[in-house]
């Protein structure tokens, strides 16, 4: 998610529900240390317990403890309930967990404990901002609130306000501003209660000027001589000066991406979060550079061929002269100097046989499009696969692999976040390839400079660590192409755009009514992949009632079958937000039914059925029976 912003101060975190402030943690209700408790067990290791524990050694240092004792909090059933226990009796008091979970961003678990705070804007946009066309455009906005605010980033077309997609960062971002980018923007800010109004910023006008043209001397050469069959001479007028015409840029038909992130493995440890945090930053970021980005979560193998094959499809209509961009986040290994791509539905013991093949990804899309530019990211392991069959060959097969392979075209980069033999790994947020690759992908350099940027980087960070992890690049490159290169879109570009639009979208918005009870929700569903959707479920009480309270009413989704996944992710004062995953299984209409109680009184309120057609990827059938 897209949320990381200023944290709560101090004296916010004072500001407590029920809770007095200054009451020792241990001395909380069951049911709020439960819910910390299992959520810090369970988290990834940038959220869990031990992350806890290292941000209250920063707060106070009488809350430091040994790693002695560290791994005896490993060694309990809940380490996070040993942990609370043993800070409480060092004395920490309920705001002070509150600093601590506001630092970590685990805004579920601050709803049960933390009172709704509005929205106050602390700093807005300019109300007018002149740059330079390819220059980059930068508007920044911060608000304080909880639940923390979120952004949504508008432009004023043809007199009516267009909001602007993937753009809900507190900074909103052109990397190569353009003539089309003049106009008037503001940016929404909500965090999820009616009784507050939504705020917005004031309207900044932006002005983006043409390039200046130097001005150039240019060489003339008296050509009546050299007619004439004498010594040709170089002319010294100075007044003949003429402007030297720029120099031939690379300008693609269509920029394209496909980043697929797998995390929730069948056989293989799960990877958490950091796949989805990397197929969001990477789509934001390639969305930014101009790419039309299809990204997708836990694909099992059918999935990733049939995508992959699909996408070849896709960019094929539009022609020669494209960008292509593949990038993995997942599970992987190499055999016989190929890198294998583990999909989620890989048994225990897989082989090479159960996952697919990135260097056929790479010739299928060379074979099939033959793009003015290919690059591969690959982010993942490439130790040897310890269930392949020891058996085998390898030193034979290794020494005339490369004699076997189609050759590789020109206009060709292959990144791979480790080099052969090694492991990949990850910080806090991200993989420390998409960190970094991240970082220096907005540069106008060529490819080539930019992979060699992204290793240097990586090298110095990983002098920090004890892990080896050596990234390595190929490259055909026989052209300085850069991923900022601006599109030059063609007739097929448009309509293949335009297609996808009308059928890659997420349901509309809509209200419907609970029947039983004077309640309307509000329905809004926002894609995050071509597989993941975001679904916010609005409260509003119809008629005001001694009885009922927006406080008190809770929205619980079931869904009638068993393909896709929906995960409750925060609920406020009778607003809800709820993930919904593994679309692409979806056969049928997706059916969903919405109960709203009143958890003050465990009581039902009403329930309702509602359809939302096909979203998304489900409108295709991306599955097969039989793998090629």
């Amino acid at each position: 998610m897209k949320m990381r912003r200023n944290g709560l101060t101090l004296e916010q975190c004072r500001n407590l529900k029920g809770v007095h402030p200054d009451t020792n943690i241990v001395e909380l209700k069951f049911a709020i240390t439960l819910n910390i408790c299992t959520t810090l067990d369970g988290n990834p290791k940038t959220c869990n317990w031990k992350e806890f524990l290292a941000k209250a050694s920063e707060l106070k240092s009488i809350y430091n403890v040994s790693t002695i004792d560290v791994n005896h909090f490993s060694r309990s059933n809940s380490p996070s309930e040993t942990m609370l226990w043993r800070l409480g009796s060092y004395g920490m008091v309920a705001f002070e967990l509150v600093h601590l979970l506001d630092q970590l961003r685990l805004e579920s678990l601050l709803m049960d404990i933390k009172e709704y705070e509005p929205i106050v804007i602390t700093k807005q946009p300019p109300s007018h901002k002149t740059i330079n066309e390819g220059t980059a455009l930068h508007l920044h906005v911060e608000g304080k609130g909880f639940p923390y605010p979120r952004y949504q980033w508008f432009k004023n077309v043809g007199g009516e306000w267009e909001k602007l997609r993937a753009e809900t960062n507190n900074i909103f971002k052109i990397v190569i501003a353009r003539q089309p980018d003049n106009g008037t923007y503001c940016c929404r800010l909500h965090n999820g209660n009616q009784r507050h109004t939504v705020l917005f910023t004031s309207r900044t006008s932006v002005s983006v000027t043409p390039p200046i043209e130097e001005e150039k001397d240019v060489i003339l050469y008296d050509v009546s001589s050299f007619r004439e069959g004498q010594e040709n001479t170089e002319s010294t007028d100075t007044s003949a000066k003429k402007f030297m015409p720029e120099g031939s840029r690379f300008e693609p038909k269509a920029k394209v991406a496909l980043i697929i992130g797998n995390a929730d493995y069948l056989a293989d440890k799960p990877l958490f979060n950091v796949p989805q945090a990397d197929v969001e930053l990477m789509k934001s970021t390639f969305e930014g550079l101009g790419f039309r980005v299809f990204s997708y979560l836990d694909l099992t193998k059918a999935e990733m061929k049939s995508t992959i094959d699909w996408f070849i499809d896709v960019v094929k209509q539009i022609g020669k002269d494209v960008y292509i961009v593949f990038c993995f986040f997942g599970h992987g290994f190499e055999e016989s100097r190929k890198c294998h791509l583990v999909p989620t539905d890989a048994v225990h013991g897989y082989t090479t046989n159960d996952c697919v093949c990135a260097d056929d990804v790479l010739y299928k899309c060379q074979r099939h499009i033959d793009p003015a530019l290919l690059v591969m990211v690959l982010d993942t392991c490439r130790i040897r696969n310890s269930n392949e069959n020891p058996n085998r060959q390898i030193a034979k097969s290794q020494a005339f692999d490369s004699l076997n392979e189609p050759a590789t075209n020109g206009n060709t980069v292959v990144l791979y976040s480790t080099s052969r033999g090694m492991s990949a790994y990850q910080n806090n947020q991200n993989g420390l390839l998409a960190k970094y690759f991240n970082q220096r992908i907005k540069q106008k350099t060529d490819v080539t400079s930019v992979m060699q940027n992204v290793l240097e980087d990586l090298g110095k960070e990983m002098k920090k660590y004890k892990e080896n992890q050596t990234p390595q690049f190929t490259s055909t490159l026989n052209e300085p192409r850069s991923f900022a290169d601006i599109i030059r879109p063609c007739i097929e570009t448009t309509k293949v755009y335009d297609h996808i639009d009308g059928v890659f979208s997420p349901p509309p918005s809509r209200e419907v009514f609970v029947p039983g009870a004077n309640i309307k929700l509000s329905m809004e569903c926002q894609a995050d992949t071509l597989n993941m959707m975001t679904m916010y479920i609005n409260t509003r009480i119809i008629k005001e009632c001694d009885t009922i309270l927006l406080d008190d009413i809770d929205i619980a989704v079931e869904n009638f079958s068993s393909n896709f996944k929906i995960k409750s992710v925060s609920m406020v004062s009778g607003r809800g937000k709820f993930e919904i995953k593994n679309i692409q299984k979806l056969q049928d209409d997706m059916l969903l039914k919405i109960i709203v109680w009143n958890k003050k009184a465990n009581d039902l309120i009403g329930d309702v059925d509602i359809s939302l057609g096909k979203p998304l990827i489900s409108k295709l059938v991306i599955r097969r029976d039989k793998l090629s």
